[in-house]
């Protein structure tokens, strides 16, 4: 049976998207959860670590309920400093526009979550 396995084996298509094992340029951070390289490929900013389940999705529901795209520039902040500002942030409920500060609230789930905080204005009312 195991013989017959390996004769007929065909490769998942798709799989070196979600799960590159050579993935192409070097690491543009460190992933928070086991501190191998996070690499970019497709649709994802992906732990190196195949035991690591540790991915931002670039077609994240988060940036997109805002109008926003989960750029290399902000996942590599959001590795860096566990936050990065987010200008022209689109508000479904008051169809407003406004800045805040995206912050990497990653608590090793299956899915990573965001939490937002929003800048004071200076000399503004508190």
């Amino acid at each position: 049976m195991t013989e017959n396995l390996i004769k007929t084996y065909e490769v998942i298509k798709g799989a070196d998207i979600l799960f590159p094992s050579n993935s192409k340029g070097e690491p543009i951070g460190k992933c928070p959860r086991c501190g191998s390289g996070v690499k970019e490929n497709k649709k994802a900013f992906c732990c190196e670590s195949k035991a690591c389940s540790f991915a931002l999705w670039k077609e994240n529901m988060f940036f997109t309920k805002k109008k926003k795209k989960l750029t290399k520039t902000i996942a590599i902040e959001l590795l860096e400093k566990g936050k990065a500002k987010l200008n022209g942030c689109y508000s479904e409920r008051t169809g407003k526009i406004y800045d805040a500060i995206v912050i990497l609230d990653d608590t090793g789930d299956k899915y990573v979550n965001f939490k937002m905080e929003f800048p004071t204005k200076k000399g503004g009312n508190k």
